[in-house]
């Protein structure tokens, strides 16, 4: 039986020391996979390290989300200084930045408190970036003209499919689900060239993911709605005609 009945409809924001509590939204949000089946079978949540790298690789992570994930952060860890640093940062410069009481009480401590630890972290942030996560990101190709040519359809297909087809491939496989993820984020800090090598890596595990499971019986084969295939296929077209 799921035990997603059982989630919290919502994660208190105003008043975030709940880290259980923090770990099931962001399982809940996140998950995908394996990691999906033993959360909504068994309620098993996301490793804090899951966590982190989920919320993370979301190009427009929520108020909510950024302080859950504040709320799990251990301590001792320079890996978790980082995401600390990173995670304060989105959360002070969304439209409506999370104040600086809400930050102190995921972290356990006062408001001057947090104020003082982000910047003791943005002091530490040539040290800590020694620790930030590397992508196995492939290295931009193709010609500078078809990218002239090609740019705004190329980032118009990437949006369509990530904005309204993104549950459905991170249901694929975490090859999948990873790939998608560090597209948005592509798509939305880096530039054209990058665009096209990493839409060039989602098409690519997608097709490997739909041929490696085609002897499997129906139920257990990649299936995408005709709308996600449509969208994909379109995609896969124009990344294919890339010199």
């Amino acid at each position: 039986m799921s035990s997603e009945a059982d989630v919290p409809a919502l994660f208190d924001v105003a008043d975030p020391t709940d880290a259980d509590q923090a770990a099931r939204l962001l399982t809940d949000r996140y998950a995908f996979g394996d990691d999906r089946w033993a959360w909504q079978e068994h309620g098993v949540t996301l490793s804090p390290d899951a966590a982190a790298l989920a919320v993370l690789a979301d190009p427009s992570p929520s108020a909510d989300a950024l302080v859950a994930l504040l709320a799990l952060t251990p301590s001792g860890r320079a890996v978790w200084d980082l995401h600390e640093q990173l995670v304060m940062t989105l959360a002070r410069t969304l439209p409506q930045p999370v104040p600086w009481e809400t930050l102190g009480r995921a972290l356990g401590t006062s408001k001057q408190g947090a104020q003082q630890r982000f910047e003791r972290r943005q002091r530490d942030a040539p040290r800590l970036e020694a620790y930030r996560p590397t992508l196995d990101r492939p290295r931009p190709t193709g010609g500078r003209a078809w990218l002239d040519e090609h740019a705004s359809e190329l980032r118009h297909r990437v949006a369509m499919v990530l904005e309204f087809h993104r549950p459905e491939l991170l249901d694929i496989d975490s090859a999948t689900a990873f790939a998608a993820h560090d597209l948005g984020r592509i798509h939305y800090m880096l530039g054209d060239a990058d665009v096209l090598a990493g839409a060039r890596r989602l098409v690519d595990v997608i097709e490997r993911a739909v041929a490696g499971r085609a002897h499997l019986p129906v139920w257990d084969q990649v299936r995408l709605s005709s709308q996600a295939r449509a969208a994909v296929d379109r995609l896969t077209a124009l990344v294919r005609s890339a010199r």
